[in-house]
């Protein structure tokens, strides 16, 4: 948790409004995720030269190329001639070029060929590449800062130095592969799917698999009392999120004793989840669509060569984070829902969710504009 005096609890919730008006949602679109670094996928994604991949953020068309040096490069989506969306979709392309008039531009970016128009028609195409948008890789994923005016990408990882993911390096999610994906579309605000990540009070209720895995979750905590900030021990004898407890998939290399009995969970804002496990690392990205509906991506990272061996079978520790998102699917719906009465003006939270609480306090001064 950032270093940030919250106060005496309860604490104040947001708004009502704040999680279904639409002039909010505009206003974050701007103010929090084009200012921000927006996780949009995995590096492994773009893979070979030529590789892209044609993604919104913040209702921002975006273009993700690997380039013939091998780096990744954000552009806007859009032709500099008259606003074309140049690609769609994900593939592999020697040079973009716009399906309107041809123009086309070198995997860097750079404006290469204008059919029929030329430097005496008052053209200046070392003027006219394909506007960049910053884009950062780590741990294998990959961010974009649409305005340009986040800090640096590594300055976001030691902000909270204890509850940082270099704190679990030793998991090596760079070297990691998905081995398996799931993705939902939640009819609720971003807010309300970050907002349930960051406590348990509603574990008991809707959880009964998962606090039989976490006993400290029946008692409505997120953390444990002088244990690691990021980590949750499981049960005697427990090792895997699946419905014995326990997983025949190899545990991965590089991880103590401790580890392989405990849970970390990591938020990096404002947009991804990492779930550390001792036989994969579950990263979860959320894209806010609108006010009141966000996608959700749920990838399950594991080593290549668990990946590549014969009998590779996720479906233990996959269909158990999926029933458990499903299950919480419902109830952020039901606030969603219940956000919208003319009585809620607002709420509140007990200590145990203090880490809504800081969310809410990093969320508002994003979008106030106030970092």
């Amino acid at each position: 948790m950032d270093d940030v005096d919250l106060g005496p609890h309860p604490w104040t919730t947001l708004p009502g409004r704040d999680y279904h008006a639409t002039d909010v949602f505009q206003l974050e679109r701007d103010a929090v995720f084009a200012r921000s670094w927006m996780c949009v996928g995995r590096s492994e994604d773009l893979d070979g030269e030529g590789a892209y991949a044609a993604i919104e953020v913040a209702d921002e068309p975006i273009l993700l190329v690997r380039g013939r040096d091998a780096a990744i490069r954000a552009f806007a989506n859009t032709c500099r001639h008259r606003g074309t969306l140049l690609l769609e979709g994900t593939g592999t392309v020697r040079a973009v070029t716009c399906p309107y008039h041809a123009w086309t531009y070198a995997l860097d970016g750079s404006l290469v060929g204008t059919p029929n128009v030329h430097a005496d028609d008052g053209v200046d195409r070392a003027a006219l590449g394909l506007h960049r948008t910053r884009v950062a890789e780590w741990g294998g994923f990959m961010f974009v800062n649409i305005d340009g005016t986040a800090p640096e990408f590594h300055h976001e990882l030691e902000r909270d130095p204890v509850a940082s993911p270099l704190q679990l390096d030793r998991y090596r999610v760079d070297a990691l592969r998905v081995g398996a994906r799931l993705e939902y579309d939640v009819a609720a605000n971003w807010k309300v799917v970050v907002e349930n990540y960051h406590e348990c009070l509603h574990c008991p209720t809707v959880h009964p698999e998962l606090v039989r895995i976490v006993p400290l979750y029946k008692r409505g905590e997120v953390e444990e009392e002088g244990q690691h900030p990021l980590g949750n021990s499981m049960a005697d004898g427990l090792t895997s999120f699946t419905r014995s407890g326990t997983s025949s998939l190899p545990t991965l290399p590089g991880l103590e004793d401790l580890d392989v009995h405990t849970f970390y969970g990591v938020y990096l804002f404002p947009n991804l989840i990492l779930n550390y496990h001792s036989e994969t690392v579950n990263a979860v990205t959320i894209w806010p669509l609108t006010a009141g509906r966000t996608r959700v991506v749920s990838e399950f990272l594991f080593r290549p060569e668990t990946i590549a061996a014969d009998v590779f079978d996720p479906s233990e520790v996959v269909d158990f984070r999926d029933l458990v998102a499903r299950q919480d699917w419902v109830v952020c719906e039901l606030v969603q829902r219940g956000v919208r009465s003319r009585f809620f003006a607002e709420g509140i939270y007990p200590r145990q969710e203090r880490y809504i609480a800081e969310f809410n306090r990093r969320y508002l001064r994003t979008r106030d504009r106030r970092n």
